[in-house]
C-alpha cells in the first residue's frame, strides 16, 4: 500500500522572497531546439511503447 502524501508546506519570509525571485530571473528562459526535439523523439518512443493494440 503506498503512503500518504504529505500536504506542500507553505513558504514564509525569506524562502518565499527567493522563489519568487527565481521566478522572475526564470521567467523569459527558452528551451532550446535540441533539448525540445529531444524531449519529443522521447515523449513520441513512450507513446508508441504505452500504445494499446
Amino acid at each position: 500500500m503506498a503512503k500518504p502524501i504529505k500536504n506542500t508546506p507553505v513558504l514564509k519570509g525569506k524562502e518565499a522572497v527567493d522563489f519568487y525571485k527565481t521566478i522572475d530571473l526564470n521567467r523569459d528562459k527558452k528551451v532550446s531546439i535540441d533539448s525540445l526535439t529531444a524531449i519529443r523523439t522521447d515523449a513520441n518512443k513512450l507513446k508508441e511503447l504505452l500504445k494499446v493494440n
